[in-house]
């Protein structure tokens, strides 16, 4: 018995485990199904700016000693630029995620003004990186940043290259401020990298300079990452599968629990008139059907110590008989019927 009863219990752990397994596939499916139809970018609009002013070296020729942006300067005359970086971009979703930036001030020496030209030669000079910034839940990062450059440090160097090596080199100082970083988003899960630059290219080596100022271009939208547009057939099935499977998770639960109450209910009433019948044997008999019992006075007995007494006083057999889901105990004697009946209904 104690076997059968580990059994189902095992049955029911089983059960339990994939009717929880239909269910949380089913509410994976109604998520799914019930998701927009139609794919979902993830945009990126910046709207960057670099500011700057040059302060000149005392001289008897200037009044004041700022000059603004835009202008030819004299290049023996330039002490520093005095430049603001302001970084601001938009997304088209709330992201998080982490970014960080730095300030790199690069020197060249190329064959010519030309963009495309191949350089002779080039370093990178890093001249701040900022701390990994965390993001949560936001639509929108915007900071500013400043920064002072002196100009006869890389000029020197710039110079010392080309006497050195008796180049007609064009030397220029590019300082950039980069943006770089990881995002993503509800509907976009994994890690999308990000990326922004923008820069103010400083001539070296010019007796005259002009300045030119290179940014993401303003409002310049761009995707980062897309997902992709599903089928209304394919979210209409995944609803009506995933409800099916919700529904019969819910009925397989309570059908499930309905029947392990009935086994329960069943095995302690064979269990209990099991030890009845075994432990007082020697003075039940086991009766094949009902006794005939019409014309006797049947007295109902609570508990089968009652019944016990009973026999102790008249000395006559318990008969044992067994109906469908009840098991009766009868003694009769003398026109008398004593009788104690078990029902499975009383366990359940």
């Amino acid at each position: 018995m104690t076997t059968q009863i580990r059994y189902d219990y095992s049955k029911r752990i089983l059960m339990m485990i994939l009717i929880f397994t239909c269910a949380v596939f089913g509410v994976f499916l109604c998520v799914l199904g019930f998701s927009p139809a139609s794919g979902s970018d993830l945009t990126q609009k910046t709207n960057n700016s670099v500011d700057y002013s040059v302060k000149l070296k005392k001289n008897d020729y200037f009044e004041k000693d700022i000059l603004p942006a835009g202008v030819k300067y004299i290049s023996n005359l330039i002490d520093y630029f005095d430049i603001n970086y302001k970084f601001d971009t938009k997304f088209s979703q709330p992201v998080s995620g982490v970014y960080s930036y730095k300030i790199v001030a690069t020197i060249s020496a190329d064959e010519n003004k030309n963009k495309s030209s191949s350089s002779y030669w080039s370093r990178d000079y890093e001249l701040y990186e900022s701390d990994a910034r965390e993001i949560e839940a936001v639509d929108r990062i915007s900071f500013s940043h400043d920064m002072q450059i002196g100009y006869d440090k890389y000029n020197i160097i710039l110079r010392g290259f080309k006497e050195q090596y008796a180049l007609s080199a064009v030397g220029k100082m590019k300082i950039s401020l980069v943006v770089t970083g990881n995002v993503n988003s509800k509907i976009i899960k994994s890690k999308v990298p990000i990326r922004s630059e923008m820069s103010l290219s400083v001539p070296l080596t010019q007796q005259a300079l002009e300045v030119s100022v290179d940014t993401d271009a303003k409002n310049n939208e761009k995707i980062l990452a897309s997902t992709p547009k599903i089928d209304e057939t394919v979210l209409l099935a995944c609803r009506i599968i995933g409800l099916a499977l919700i529904a019969a998770a819910i009925l397989s639960g309570i059908a499930s629990h309905y029947v392990g109450r009935i086994k329960e209910a069943s095995t302690e009433y064979e269990i209990n008139v099991g030890k009845l019948l075994s432990s007082y044997d020697s003075i039940i008999v086991n009766l094949k059907s009902a006794p005939n019992i019409s014309g006797l006075k049947v007295s109902e007995v609570d508990d089968f110590d009652e019944l016990l007494d009973v026999y102790n006083s008249v000395h006559m057999p318990i008969n044992y008989y067994s109906y469908k889901n009840s098991s009766t105990f009868i003694i009769i004697d003398d026109g008398m019927a004593w009788k104690f009946v078990v029902r499975l209904s009383d366990y359940k």
